[in-house]
């Protein structure tokens, strides 16, 4: 028989081997628990090498003959295929939601949302689209320089004539809203180019203008909506002009409706419109080195320049920031890329038949040639397994998977 005395002895024994053991199992989960963290980063963040064809179709206009001018923009779940004679909606699974036909000599572009408009730069129509196809289309009376159309399908169509630029605006359905903005060349400037946010209510212009016989530039910012009736009959309610002297703001463009940015010949400006009736430049990032090329997409913004290393092995330096100022990462490259676009932070390039993707730090996702040219580059999916693409060039759209 034990020992009255033993048992005590015996029972802290026996927690004292259990205790272990649960020290023993959770120690064991959590090494199986970092080896899958260590597993999953890894599949995440490796570069991919295998390429993988899904389906692909030809976008060839009647009679199997590519259009002179076809160009790709990346446009809700697929692309929006344009050309002289019209425009096309292709989805991420390869169908063909709607074409509208018409026919333009310079299509411009347009796309906010679900919503697109494309203009015949240069003359007077406009065609507005959303993802169930054509919900309107307008005329002005003079002929269209620029374009810019709000989630919600409001379109501002930039037009001038000899003496002075005109606003106007239309709904999705093409009516004509009661909204109008004059701007006399010889006193306020040329526009460079506009930008209207998400609702529809705030608008950003970019003028060129002469001072003294200097070349300067100008960023104006309308408040459309009840707030900016305060501000007199312009709206205007926001200006910038010493912050660019001596340079040329070209690119304008809202991220959403209380932030903007603003490319010019110098870097990138950060503007906050949070306050309606004062904007407020939030940061400028500023270069000395050659501008090459712009992209921006939702939340990032990038900039592609030379870089000033003579005899570098690597000329291009990449750039993206968020959109409020802050920069993500930088890297130097030497792929000799002739288009570049931005998805959701990952930056595109591509040249011809080759295509390299950097991930959202700035790694290199995928580097490889592709068996038709690239044009356009969206980004269907992008996971542990891997990552589909879906691509348009060369007169035919395809799927594209990388392992």
């Amino acid at each position: 028989m034990v020992n009255a005395e033993e048992l005590p002895r015996q029972e802290r024994r026996s927690r004292r081997r259990q205790g272990r053991g649960r020290y023993v199992l959770l120690l064991l989960l959590f090494l199986v628990l970092l080896m899958l963290l260590l597993a999953l980063h890894w599949f995440f963040r490796r570069e991919l090498r295998s390429v993988q064809r899904g389906w692909s179709m030809e976008s060839f206009a009647e009679g199997g003959v590519q259009s002179d001018y076809e160009e790709y923009f990346p446009y809700i779940d697929g692309l929006l295929r344009v050309t002289r004679d019209g425009a096309g909606y292709i989805n991420g699974a390869g169908k063909t939601v709607w074409n509208q036909s018409f026919e333009m000599a310079e299509p411009y572009v347009a796309i906010s949302g679900t919503f697109a408009a494309i203009a015949d730069q240069g003359k007077n129509a406009i065609y507005i689209m959303n993802a169930a196809g054509t919900t309107g289309q307008a005329e002005t009376s003079l002929p269209i320089t620029k374009l810019s159309v709000s989630e919600t399908g409001v379109v501002y169509a930039l037009t001038e004539d000899r003496e002075a630029s005109y606003i106007t605006v239309f709904t999705k359905e093409g009516g004509t809203l009661d909204i109008s903005i004059k701007s006399i060349l010889e006193g306020d400037g040329y526009p460079l180019d506009i930008a209207v946010s998400p609702d529809g209510t705030e608008l950003l212009c970019s003028f060129a203008y002469l001072e003294n016989g200097v070349l300067q530039n100008r960023l104006v910012f309308y408040n459309l909506s009840e707030v900016g009736q305060s501000a007199g009959s312009n709206r205007v309610v926001g200006g910038f002009s010493d912050d660019f002297k001596g340079h040329l703001c070209g690119r304008v463009r809202f991220s959403g409706n209380a932030l903007a940015q603003a490319f010019y010949d110098g870097g990138v400006a950060f503007f906050s419109t949070k306050l309606l009736t004062s904007p407020a430049l939030l940061s400028k990032q500023e270069t000395t080195e050659a501008i090459r090329s712009i992209a921006y997409s939702g939340d990032y913004v990038g900039v592609i320049t030379d870089t000033e290393q003579e005899g570098s092995t690597e000329p291009y330096r990449l750039s993206v920031y968020r959109t409020n100022g802050q920069k993500c990462y930088e890297r130097l490259f030497a792929f000799p890329y002739s288009g570049f676009t931005l998805d959701d932070g990952r930056a595109i390039l591509y040249r011809e038949q080759e295509l390299c993707i950097y991930d959202r730090r700035g790694k290199i996702r995928f580097s490889g040639t592709l068996e038709a040219p690239v044009s356009e580059v969206k980004i269907l999916s992008d996971n542990a397994f891997g990552m589909r693409l879906m691509v348009g060039g060369g007169g035919r759209m395809e799927n594209i998977s990388l392992r």
